[in-house]
């Protein structure tokens, strides 16, 4: 049996998975999907659902085998179990023994170990970008606002803060303003991030700043890409910021027309650069 075209989908929440599904689909993939706790439902007959109230390893690997699948993406949002008894079972057990020496790094070095892991067993790890060709930006302004003043300045040193947390895999947010760092992206994710500045402006009322976001150089993309979206943007403009700025082809920018819209309503910049290299 053929597995070149046969195509694992491990699909979390939020927008994200249809429409890789989709695209996989128009592109001959032979698609089977597994839908964790519920997240994601369709009544298409184009491909097969797997429905597991948790990510089970041991269960996820057997039908793999069985279909002779090879290939895998994983995208959107996975939560934790709320039964964690049912998700210690002997497979996902072997496993986080495997790992326990780097479930306390960040989580670049995280993936970039499961990656090995699953390679390790002969299954070829694809990316959502790399099915979804529209899902990243190419270098360019992307809003009606124009830049000015010291936000190009701002986004310089962002932009390089943002390369010195990524090299020690902390985090891929920053936000600068008036050229001084205001906040950096730690475990907290990059909405938390935001929620800081913007209760920092309520006790110090200010305006403008930029919000910068990139991947890590460490990152393997193919399952660790950031993303932006219509969520993001609204704590940029509560935030009382002037604009975003992110790197080209580092970034997975959500309903893409949507924060368009929002941003150039809110005169928002919004502009797409290239990131820089460790050794500048």
């Amino acid at each position: 049996m053929k597995s070149y075209n046969k195509l694992a989908i491990i699909a979390g929440f939020g927008s994200l998975p249809l429409q890789v599904i989709n695209d996989a689909i128009s592109k001959d993939w032979d698609v089977t999907i597994f839908s964790i706790d519920g997240s994601f439902k369709s009544n298409s007959k184009n491909y097969n659902i797997i429905e597991l109230s948790y990510l089970n390893i041991k269960k996820i690997s057997n039908i793999l085998k069985k279909n002779n699948i090879k290939n895998i993406t994983m995208i959107g949002y996975i939560p934790r179990p709320n039964n964690m008894s049912a998700y210690l079972n002997l497979s996902n057990i072997l496993f986080y023994l495997k790992f326990r020496n780097i479930m306390n790094s960040g989580d670049s070095s995280l993936f970039n170990n499961l990656i090995k892991f699953i390679e390790g067993k002969g299954y070829n790890i694809i990316g959502a970008h790399q099915i979804s060709d529209n899902l990243t930006l190419t270098k360019g302004l992307y809003s009606i606002t124009k830049i000015v003043g010291k936000e190009n300045d701002n986004i310089k040193i962002a932009n390089y803060i943002a390369n010195k947390i990524g090299d020690l895999d902390i985090g891929q947010s920053v936000v600068v303003a008036r050229e001084r760092v205001l906040a950096v992206e730690a475990a907290e994710g990059t909405n938390s991030m935001l929620k800081r500045i913007i209760d920092l402006r309520i006790a110090s009322p200010d305006k403008g700043g930029v919000f910068f976001k990139t991947s890590q150089n460490i990152q393997d993309k193919r399952v660790d890409m950031p993303t932006i979206g219509p969520k993001t943007i609204d704590l940029v403009i509560k935030a009382n910021l002037s604009g975003i700025a992110i790197t080209q082809g580092d970034v997975i920018v959500l309903e893409y027309d949507k924060i368009i819209k929002l941003i150039n309503e809110n005169n928002l910049f919004f502009i797409v650069i290239d990131r820089l290299s460790n050794d500048e």
